[in-house]
C-alpha cells in the first residue's frame, strides 16, 4: 500500500496542505499552525473566555510519528499506548515551552478536530461533537480515507463510526494540567 499512486498522493497532498497552511512542527507528534479565532464570544471549561481575534494555534498530529506502528491487531494496544505516551509527553514540552516561543506566547488556546472517540476531559481538554453539516461531511469522508490510505490496521479495528469532534484545550488549563511541578522545574534548570 505505501507504494500505491493513493499513497503517493495523498503524502503528495498532505505535504502540499501543511505548506499551504503555514503547519510547523513542533515535535515528532504535534505540530501547529495559527489563526485568529472569527467565532462569537465563548467561554471555556475553565471560565475564561475566547473572543474574536484571539490567537488560536491549530493543533495537527504528525502522521510520520505512526507509519512505523505495527499493523498486527494485537499490537493495536501496544500502539495507542505508546501515542498516549506521546502525547502526554507533547503537552508537557508544550506547557514547558509555551512562555519562551514568540508564536506560543499570543495563542489564548489550541483546537484541533479529530475523529478520535472523545477523551482528555480530565486533562482539562473541551470536547465538542461536532454537527452534522456537509463540512462535517466531508471531515468524516476525509478521515476515512486518511485511516484506510496512512493506517488501515486501525480503520479494521474502529468499530465505531466516524464521528468529528473539536478539541479546546486553554492556555490555563495546559499550564494547570500539564506544567511540571515547582520541583521538577529545577530538576529540569539543573
Amino acid at each position: 500500500m505505501k507504494s500505491g499512486l493513493v499513497y503517493r498522493f495523498m503524502c503528495w497532498y498532505d505535504a502540499y496542505w501543511r505548506r499551504r497552511h503555514g503547519v510547523e512542527k513542533f515535535d515528532e507528534l504535534l505540530s501547529f499552525s495559527f489563526e485568529k479565532y472569527a467565532g462569537e464570544r465563548r467561554i471555556m471549561n475553565d471560565g475564561s473566555w475566547i473572543e474574536p481575534g484571539d490567537w488560536l494555534a491549530i493543533l495537527h498530529f504528525n502522521r510520520e510519528c505512526f507509519m512505523n506502528s505495527s499493523a498486527n491487531p494485537k499490537d493495536y494496544l501496544r500502539n495507542a499506548l505508546r501515542f498516549r505516551k506521546l502525547l502526554l509527553s507533547s503537552f508537557k514540552q508544550l506547557a514547558h515551552d509555551i512562555n519562551a516561543n514568540e508564536k506560543l506566547v499570543m495563542v489564548k488556546a489550541f483546537h484541533g478536530v479529530s475523529w478520535m472517540p472523545p477523551h482528555g476531559e480530565k486533562l482539562g481538554f473541551l470536547i465538542e461533537r461536532l454537527p452534522d453539516s456537509t463540512l462535517n461531511q466531508v471531515r468524516k469522508f476525509y478521515f476515512k480515507i486518511l485511516l484506510k490510505v496512512f493506517f488501515p490496521h486501525i480503520a479494521t479495528a474502529e468499530k465505531n463510526p466516524i464521528q468529528p469532534h473539536a478539541y479546546w484545550l486553554t492556555r490555563n488549563n495546559l499550564l494547570k494540567n500539564f506544567a511540571p511541578e515547582p520541583a521538577d522545574e529545577l530538576l529540569i534548570r539543573q
